[in-house]
């Protein structure tokens, strides 16, 4: 990712974050985005953003740019002090400017279309607009609602009344069906019609009551000051209405009772037909208590692409269920329904045609007057909008968790009960434990000293308020080592604004404080140091120096008092890359070392190793900074001596190449001259030369070509660790089958490869060499009738060894040190030049390997060779 490179024109960074503010860091606005200036028109290039802005979270009265620094990556939420507008987002450090990316945080559509906002002004990818519609939708239903409901009301209220203007008919005519009844204030029965008469008992409120007893009981229920008091009851399996007259003077109170059953039920079903209008942006269904469908909405129909002649009859499963459906929840409904209890799932319902949609499905039994279920109703929303705003957050989510696991800053999030809930890498580096050790410890009990756990916790009152603040703890890692950290702490809030935790930020300064600690003792002894010192304050303006450094500077206390360092010491020859190096780092306030050549009072050059350092208050603002300058001269003559001694010695072996290619090429010439000459006196005089002088020629020819071999060993031996090596894949099969197919191989040989043998990285040339020179030898050296020699390779985690095994004479204990030692030959051969090995050997140490033989004296030799894994 180091080298991603991104590059936007300003059309497309506006498209991308349209609400975006750039400034720098005097906190001055240096660009903004296109839709920032429609919600603000006040704004203006150069205006200052804190005179503009302010930043209600995290709460930063007056906050300084290294602030905002400080608290970036984190969500963030400013306001326009001209507009009252909110924007929520993050400040990203950019080079030397921050970054504000964000977008506007309005309540509904209403507050976009005051603002003259359109679809355009917004980022495609931002679902506020999104929210804002789905907002609008409930509060448009919302007010379809409120309309049925008072329609409704209104219907109730007109039965009401016309149960009121019952009249007061001529009592108890023998044909009225209806039951009607006289009782004193007592409750006495006085009359009853014969509709009456036949009503033997009465059930209320569960209660079974005999005729008398039930009027004695209701006439303590009975509002006698009312003009008409009216109560239900069940008689003979029926629902009743009876409604109420006193007649004061007479003492007695008139009842007159209706047989209100078949109204009870229409009653039912205008409730569950009122129940339906209230949703009817969501389907209804109603089922039996089996689970069969007998009414449905058209909104049903048309969420889940069926007729209503295709639903009824059949099951909600029946209808919605596919192969995405969670079973988990589909069990969790089905045994709440079986169960005759209510049910609130999520899951994904089918469609007819194969589609499907996230619906959030509510359930409520409808009981009858015995507590049985007698029908279920269920309310079938569609939330796939919500759905993919929550994968949304998610996203959102996880990318805050990847920008806190990779924060430089230790992070820790905790919720009320101090319990670890989440930490970064860095945190983990600094307290010395692992996430898993970390995740559901109390964060105080396992990291805080007594003394800081009683600070900690006094935080708490004020993270309840909002409060963001820093200060400085003792801590313990988990080594029990104690550390200082700098603990820059925030209130942890859920979606709804409520505080759930708190979130930490946290820097480790042992350091620092230790070398506050040391700079105050260096104030007691730094008259006493050899080296030289000097304390500076903000702005980098000597407040005061050892003697150490008057006596090398050659400045008097008075002529640097005030003085920067540069402006006294630097000269010429000072490097300028050194110098700007030390002024970035001392305006970043960043620790510094580096070498640099100063100049004393008297002109005299020498050279310093400098280390710096910034002092911080408790604010986090640097207060002074302090060097230490240590006199290298000495040093960096020694140094350029040796620089002048290594680049003689590379010059010398770079002449010692030459002369030996030269040497090389002259003693090869003679030779090839030699060699051509005994050709032609052999050819010339074929019959003339005698058997003896025949042979005697022909081992001058041997002669010639052992010496050629030789010079040309040398050579390559003298050049083996001179030449860069180059790296290459090199396939070790390929190079030994090469090998086998080239060399001179007697009929009673056979040379073998047994395993399969790796790639390496390695140069190809001298992997040949090497393979060639031992291979080559072991061919040369049986004296077996039939002879056999097995190249094999074993691999291991960090290693290949290989292994080239002969039956050949064997070489004797004390003898196998030898054969890898320039010019050591163990057996008398006109072909041999001893360099063989040797050159093995120097190659296997250019590649830091190792080579090792295992033999005994006629049973063979193996030569190991092990080469590390690049």
């Amino acid at each position: 990712m180091d080298r991603l490179k991104f590059n936007f024109s300003e059309d497309s960074f506006n498209r991308l974050f349209p609400f975006y503010i750039l400034i720098d860091d005097t906190l001055k606005i240096k660009e903004f985005g296109k839709s920032l200036a429609k919600i603000c028109p006040q704004i203006e290039i150069s205006f200052s953003f804190v005179d503009f802005f302010e930043i209600s979270r995290p709460h930063l009265e007056n906050p300084t740019f290294q602030e905002l620094v400080f608290n970036s990556n984190q969500l963030s939420v400013i306001k326009c002090k001209k507009s009252e507008i909110s924007l929520r987002g993050q400040f990203e450090l950019v080079d030397d400017s921050l970054l504000f990316v964000g977008s506007p945080w309005f309540q509904s559509m209403t507050d976009v279309v005051e603002k003259k906002l359109t679809l355009h002004d917004f980022a495609l990818h931002d679902p506020l607009l999104d929210l804002l519609h789905v907002l609008n939708n409930q509060e448009n239903n919302s007010k379809e609602l409120k309309e049925l409901l008072t329609t409704i009301n209104n219907q109730k209220n007109k039965l009401k009344q016309a149960n009121k203007e019952i009249h007061d008919i001529a009592l108890f005519p023998t044909q009225n069906p209806d039951p009607l009844i006289r009782i004193d204030i007592n409750g006495n029965l006085l009359k009853r019609n014969p509709a009456a008469e036949k009503l033997s008992s009465f059930v209320h409120d569960g209660i079974h009551y005999e005729t008398e007893d039930f009027f004695k009981f209701i006439i303590t229920k009975i509002d006698l000051d009312k003009e008409r008091f009216i109560f239900e009851t069940q008689t003979e399996g029926k629902d009743f209405s009876f409604v109420c007259k006193t007649l004061k003077e007479e003492g007695y109170v008139n009842i007159y009772g209706r047989d209100i059953t078949e109204q009870k039920k229409a009653q039912e079903e205008l409730n569950r037909l009122s129940l339906v209008a209230s949703s009817n942006e969501n389907g209804i269904v109603f089922t039996q208590p089996g689970g069969k469908i007998f009414w449905c909405n058209d909104a049903y129909t048309k969420h889940s692409g069926y007729s209503k002649e295709e639903i009824l009859g059949k099951t909600p499963i029946e209808i919605g269920i596919i192969e995405e459906t969670d079973r988990v929840e589909l069990k969790k409904m089905t045994s709440s329904f079986f169960n005759g209890q209510p049910f609130d799932v999520e899951l994904k319902h089918g469609r007819k045609h194969g589609t499907s949609f996230w619906a959030k499905i509510k359930g409520q039994p409808i009981l009858n007057s015995n507590g049985e279920v007698i029908q279920f109703f269920a309310m079938i929303e569609d939330i796939s909008l919500k759905k993919r705003y929550d994968e949304s957050l998610q996203i959102e989510k996880e990318k805050y968790r990847s920008i806190i696991a990779n924060m430089n800053l230790g992070l820790i999030e905790v919720n009320k009960n101090d319990e670890i809930t989440l930490v970064n890498q860095s945190f983990c580096d600094i307290s010395g434990y692992t996430e898993d050790e970390l995740i559901g410890k109390k964060a105080s009990k396992l990291l805080l000293t007594q003394e800081s756990q009683e600070l900690v916790k006094s935080k708490e009152n004020i993270r309840n308020k909002g409060v963001t603040d820093s200060y400085k703890v003792k801590v313990k890692d988990k080594e029990g080592r104690k550390r200082h950290w700098l603990i820059s702490g925030a209130p942890n809030f859920d979606e709804n604004g409520k505080v759930i935790g708190s979130i930490g930020i946290h820097l480790d300064i042992t350091e620092q404080k230790e070398q506050e600690e040391q700079l105050y003792l260096l104030s007691l002894i730094a008259d006493k140091n050899i080296n030289a010192v000097i304390i500076a304050d903000a702005d980098g303006k000597i407040e005061w120096a050892n003697k150490s450094f008057i006596d090398m500077s050659g400045y008097s206390m008075e002529e640097i008092i005030g003085q920067k360092p540069g402006h006294l010491l630097q000269g010429e020859e000072t490097n300028p890359e050194t110098v700007s190096y030390m002024k970035d780092r001392i305006s970043k306030g960043l620790p510094f070392k580096c070498e640099v050549i100063n100049y004393s009072r008297q002109g005299e050059k020498y050279w310093v190793s400098v280390q710096g350092q910034a002092l911080y208050n408790k604010k986090g603002e640097i207060v002074k900074f302090f060097a230490i300058e240590e006199n290298v001269t000495k040093k960096k003559e020694l140094e350029q001596q040796r620089e002048f001694l290594v680049d003689s010695l590379a010059k010398s072996n770079k002449e010692l190449e030459d002369y030996a290619a030269i040497v090389s090429h002259d003693l090869k010439s003679p030779l090839r001259s030699i060699h051509s000459l005994i050709s032609w006196i052999k050819e010339d005089n074929d019959k003339q030369l005698n058997e003896q002088t025949t042979q005697y020629l022909s081992m001058i020819e041997n002669k010639v070509e052992k010496m050629d071999h030789l010079i040309e060993g040398i050579l390559t031996y003298a050049k083996i660790d001179k030449v860069d090596v180059t790296l290459e894949k090199v396939n070790t099969q390929e190079v030994i089958q090469n090998i086998i197919n080239i060399i001179h191989i007697p009929n009673h040989i056979s040379v073998s490869i047994t395993t399969d043998l790796p790639v390496i990285d390695a140069d190809k040339f001298r992997v040949q060499q090497l393979f060639q020179n031992i291979i080559g030898n072991a061919v040369n050296y049986i004296d077996k009738p039939i002879g056999t020699v097995e190249v094999s390779c074993i691999e291991e985690p960090k290693n290949f060894i290989f292994s080239i095994k002969d039956n050949g004479p064997g070489i004797a204990k004390e003898n196998q040190e030898k054969i890898f030692k320039i010019f050591q030959s163990l057996e008398k051969s006109d072909k041999s030049t001893g360099l063989g090995l040797s050159i093995v050997k120097k190659i296997i140490d250019t590649y830091n390997g190792e080579i090792w033989i295992e033999s005994e004296v006629g049973q063979g030799t193996t030569f190991f060779i092990k080469l590390n894994k690049q």
